[in-house]
């Protein structure tokens, strides 16, 4: 029993052995296929090379924007190319950093690289490619906006934008449209305020001048109409009374002298009182104001001579014409 188990070890043993020679020797192989590739590759692309290098084929570097310019606030870009007449084993180097050629067919590719911490002002980013004993370069030309170039941008940005404004507050100058400029104008330098400041403050006065106008033309018109209501009502007063002075008297009724035996009637009638020609006007004593402020609460005003509620103290320049003028 112990020689048929060593016999199945044995068996094991041996067939493990074949298992791993089968594995290596196909690892053997597949390395073999890649470097027999990668020999045929190389062997192709300096081929390619050689013919490129004999027949005198230029190194093209196209499709690139050869004037490149970035605001302040940009400090990277990337550089893309065409490269023309070049084999697989040409080296490119883009501001001193190398990169690939991708896409390669019919001696030709593309390439892509970020240039980093561009400084301001003017920098020349070159390309350059070298394939055997050729080579091929190309300058770029960058300019990144300065600082001092960038205030002053901004700076013009702001006048024309103030300069907009304040213009639009002058064409009508309602309380946004004048808030709106003079935002604008302290978002401004100090020292470049001034023609705006003037500018927006004779609008302000302007527009205080047409306030007080406009709030005077509106006291007036309310002045004038309680003017009017009262001189409505007086003027309705004095048609009332002229009314009644000109409705006939009742005659007095006869009395005897002798109180203690009463005559009887007379048959007669007695005659009507004669009514006079022109009605004589109510004492102005029935109607009495101690002030024209007094008389105009009780809305009246311009009293003639003769009428309700004249009296000499209220006609203080004696035209005949009471509480005349606003005092």
């Amino acid at each position: 029993m112990a020689i048929k188990k060593l016999g199945q070890i044995q068996q094991k043993e041996s067939k493990n052995k074949t298992s791993t020679k089968k594995y290596k020797r196909g690892w053997l192989i597949f390395g073999g296929v890649v470097v027999t590739l990668a020999v045929i590759g190389h062997a192709s692309n300096v081929m390619e090379q050689s013919r490129l290098e004999k027949d005198n084929v230029p190194i093209v570097i196209s499709n690139v924007d050869e004037n490149i310019k970035l605001d302040y606030h940009t400090d990277k870009r990337e550089i893309s190319a065409k490269i023309s007449g070049v084999s697989l084993l040409a080296e490119v180097k883009v501001a001193n950093g190398k990169t690939s050629i991708h896409g390669h067919k019919n001696s030709a590719g593309d390439i892509k690289y970020e240039i980093k911490d561009i400084k301001e002002g003017d920098s020349n980013i070159s390309i350059s490619v070298i394939d055997g004993k050729r080579h091929g370069d190309k300058i770029i030309k960058i300019h990144r906006q300065t600082k001092a170039d960038y205030d002053k941008q901004e700076l013009e940005k702001a006048l024309k934008r103030t300069e907009e404004s304040v213009k639009k507050a002058e064409q009508k100058s309602n309380d946004e449209n004048i808030s709106r400029a003079k935002s604008d104008v302290n978002k401004l330098p100090e020292d470049k305020r001034g023609q705006f400041s003037e500018r927006i403050a004779k609008l302000e006065k302007t527009k205080q001048k047409e306030k007080e106008r406009a709030e005077k033309a509106k006291k007036e018109a309310e002045e004038k109409k309680k003017q009017e209501e009262a001189a409505a009502v007086a003027a309705k007063a004095r048609q009332q009374q002229q009314q009644q002075q000109t409705l006939p008297q009742p005659a007095p009724r006869q009395v005897s002298p002798n109180l203690a035996a009463p005559q009887p009637a007379p048959t007669t009638p007695p005659r009507p009182r004669p009514r006079p020609a022109t009605p004589t006007p109510a004492p102005s004593a029935e109607l009495h104001f101690s002030s024209c402020k007094e008389a105009r609460a009780a809305g009246y005003s311009h009293m003639r001579r003769g009428e309700p509620g004249y009296s000499p103290h209220l006609d203080r320049d004696g035209d005949g014409i009471a509480c005349d003028k606003h005092r």
